[in-house]
């Protein structure tokens, strides 16, 4: 059994709102829909080795068609799916990389007035969640010297999910503002807090108007949970979550919630048995969070474990981290 996880992340999501305005043909997009609504159905479970095998040859048949077809936007946008399948959902970062890397280079040289920005784009998410910062930052060059690079009337961030809006700096100013560009800029904020690297530290004040201090925690392993009431995600994991925070919680587990809404109104009816932070705008800036759901694990000195785990994963990763403590001690 494997469990496996999938996020459509934004440069998935931009492409699922042009939708047909890609040139596909009528096969492909039959195909492609299909296999996108298998994707955004399973969010995270355990599946078998033939559940697993006939998801993946399904991407694969998918890619297949694309550059069957000849239409580039198809080979993008097929290139991206099963980035994201070998990305986002197993983890296999080098494969997922070198897979968009390949793509750009076949499609510059084969159509070179395209507009690769999605693969760019998808590739500066995957360098995040590696954590690496450099090759993000050479990415960025690298984009910004392309033919790809079509600076817009404006730029922006926020519009990731429910309770975050779509907040357009400077309307109406021309200059080298880019959507993809602002895209991938976060994805080299959010590269800074990947596993590995080090917490930020933070002062927040509770629903209550208690303090929560970076410093206090030290010495337990800590889930800083940003969430979103009516994000499905959150609310499917909430009972498991829990159920590992009684499980683990006498044994140095904590949680802290940060509600990403503007209106917190009602927080307390939730009756969440951990601390709940109405906002938090300093540290979700320096996180490059925009009102998508997400969570951080982080070790007994607050250097971050794991994000965005759900479900059993997350149960086995506070399970091995309780477990070092003990092995420590």
């Amino acid at each position: 059994m494997k469990k496996l996880t999938l996020a459509l992340t934004t440069a998935l999501a931009a492409m699922l709102a042009a939708g047909a305005a890609l040139g596909a043909d009528e096969a492909f997009t039959a195909q492609y829909n299909a296999v996108l609504s298998r994707l955004q159905a399973m969010g995270s479970g355990v599946y078998t080795e033939a559940e697993w095998s006939a998801i993946a040859q399904s991407v694969q048949d998918l890619t297949a068609t694309a550059k069957r077809s000849g239409d580039t936007e198809a080979i993008i946008k097929a290139s991206v799916i099963e980035a994201s399948v070998a990305g986002d959902m197993r983890h296999q970062y080098p494969a997922a990389l070198k897979l968009l890397r390949n793509a750009r280079a076949d499609l510059a040289a084969a159509a070179p007035n395209a507009d690769l920005s999605p693969l760019y784009v998808k590739e500066a998410e995957l360098l995040a969640e590696t954590g690496d910062r450099d090759a993000i930052q050479s990415l960025i060059a690298d984009y910004k010297a392309s033919s790809s690079y079509r600076p817009e009337m404006y730029a922006w961030h926020g519009g990731q999910g429910p309770g975050d809006p779509l907040y357009i700096a400077r309307p109406k100013a021309h200059g080298k503002a880019s959507m993809p560009l602002s895209i991938m800029e976060m994805a080299l904020r959010r590269a800074g807090s990947a596993p590995g690297t080090q917490f930020p530290d933070f002062a927040l004040t509770d629903l209550y108007g208690r303090p929560l201090v970076a410093a206090a925690y030290r010495g337990r392993v800590v889930l800083v949970d940003f969430f979103v009431r009516g994000w499905k995600r959150w609310e499917d994991n909430l009972p498991a979550q829990i159920d590992l925070f009684q499980r683990y919680h006498g044994q140095g587990f904590e949680i802290i919630g940060v509600c990403l809404e503007r209106d917190a109104t009602g927080l307390d009816e939730l009756h969440l048995p951990w601390p709940v932070v109405a906002a938090a705008p300093e540290l979700t800036k320096q996180l490059s969070i925009f009102g998508q759901s997400t969570s951080y694990l982080l070790d007994v000195n607050g250097a971050v474990l794991a994000r965005d785990l759900r479900g059993q994963d997350l149960s086995s990763a506070v399970r091995t981290a309780l477990e070092a403590v003990g092995q420590a001690k």
